[in-house]
């Protein structure tokens, strides 16, 4: 709100007080600061939102390819090695990177109880296999220099699948 001075008498005010030039591109800049002020929030909120989407995605697809693998590999050190690229490849394939401490699998491998003993040490029909992949999305980001340390939000998926008894592996 402007003051504006009483006319004086026998005249009329003069200048930009009259005219409201003073006030001219006021509007404009109003609506950009708050504008940016809502866009840049709503903007970051997304990206993040999208950056865990596609962490849930991967690592989703990345329990079930990794179960799949190792349940139909030929013998047990194949099982892993299939297991490790699978891994490797299906989060790649998202877009996020193995080996910066921020995913993590676990893989656990055993028989049933009371299965017959074809099932040994972990591998061969029947075998029941349960994989955990966890990643950690990075929330904290500064345009131009990227990720830095701050808070996470850590998303999983856990798939478990059995071995066909009947399936003939390798000899």
């Amino acid at each position: 709100m402007r003051w504006r001075l009483p006319a004086r008498p026998g005249g009329s005010l003069t200048g930009p007080a009259a005219s409201g030039e003073g006030e001219l591109g006021a509007a404009v800049v109003e609506f950009l600061v708050v504008f940016l002020a809502l866009l840049v929030p709503v903007v970051y909120a997304m990206v993040v939102m999208a950056d865990v989407q596609r962490a849930m995605l991967a690592t989703s697809s990345a329990a079930r390819e990794v179960g799949r693998v190792y349940v139909t590999a030929a013998d047990r050190a194949d099982a892993g090695v299939r297991a490790d690229r699978a891994y490797s490849d299906v989060l790649a394939s998202y877009g996020l990177r193995v080996g910066e401490g921020r995913d993590r699998l676990a893989l656990a491998a055993g028989c049933p109880a009371g299965a017959p003993g074809v099932c040994g040490g972990g591998f061969g029909p029947g075998v029941e296999v349960r994989v955990l992949v966890t990643y950690r999305v990075p929330v904290a980001r500064v345009p131009f220099l990227g990720v830095v340390p701050g808070p996470n939000v850590v998303v999983g998926a856990t798939h478990r699948t059995r071995a066909d008894r009947y399936r003939g592996f390798g000899t």
